[in-house]
């Protein structure tokens, strides 16, 4: 929620920007409009404006646009500014922080505490998706867990880096075609500010066909379940001749997951 009321702020700083710098360039005076038979016309005070003026008309008018909601914009940026202190003092977790123990025991936080987010993933237990008998790769991540490829470890280690928690080849339970099936995502992470969880997938062989029809239902059963790229959902993906690019791999993390 904060990511995106920052990026609201900065498109409304960018509109501000272009607003005072129209307003600024524009010609001096006002523009009064008419309809004669029809056909727009244009004045400034009583001179009557040709068609060989039509971007000094432009100009006034987009002038005596962008003054009329300045005020307003002013207004959303104060409000976006005001928003953006309260989540980051983080006063409405402080309400739930402030609690008794006694008291914490009987409610449901509706902010709850980064700390205490973290902390419950963390102490989730689960019986992740078995290795094949006959898969003799060994590729541990810097935590210990067996992965089933070095990009997974690569990614897995840059999550550990980055420390954000995450959880690898968690079961969930979704539906797809009118039934229950159980994916196992890649990596089940937490944004370490904010709690939400999203899925990191890596398609890593997407140059093999059944490989790939098995990605393509993976990805389905997430849209099917409103998990959705950019919303919940991060893919990472690599053929044998395209590999893991880990620079997209840090912006994903950056614009998500911090």
């Amino acid at each position: 929620m904060l990511r995106r009321i920052q990026e609201e702020l900065n498109f409304i700083k960018q509109v501000e920007e272009t607003i005072e710098r129209t307003i600024k360039n524009a010609p001096k005076g006002k523009l009064r409009c008419s309809t004669s038979r029809g056909y727009y016309q244009y004045y400034q005070g009583r001179e009557y404006l040709n068609k060989d003026k039509k971007e000094f008309i432009k100009q006034l008018a987009q002038k005596e646009y962008c003054m009329s909601i300045k005020s307003k914009i002013t207004k959303v940026k104060r409000n976006l500014q005001s928003l953006i202190k309260v989540y980051k003092n983080e006063e409405l977790e402080q309400i739930y922080r402030k609690l008794s123990p006694a008291r914490k025991a009987v409610i449901t936080p509706i902010f709850k505490p980064i700390e205490e987010i973290i902390a419950e993933f963390d102490a989730i237990q689960y019986i992740g998706k078995e290795f094949d008998e006959e898969d003799i790769t060994e590729y541990y991540t810097s935590k210990g867990e067996r992965v089933r490829s070095k990009s997974e470890k690569i990614i897995a280690d840059e999550l550990l880096r980055y420390e954000i928690p995450y959880k690898y080849e968690m079961p969930i339970e979704l539906e797809n075609w009118n039934r229950k099936v159980t994916i196992y995502p890649d990596f089940t992470v937490l944004n370490r500010r904010t709690g939400k969880r999203w899925i990191v997938e890596h398609f890593g062989m997407m140059d093999n066909p059944s490989y790939y029809e098995n990605a393509m239902f993976k990805l389905d059963t997430y849209e099917k379940n409103n998990i959705l790229l950019g919303d919940g959902l991060i893919i990472l993906h690599e053929t044998s001749s395209c590999p893991l690019n880990t620079n997209i791999m840090r912006r994903y993390i950056n614009n998500y997951l911090l």
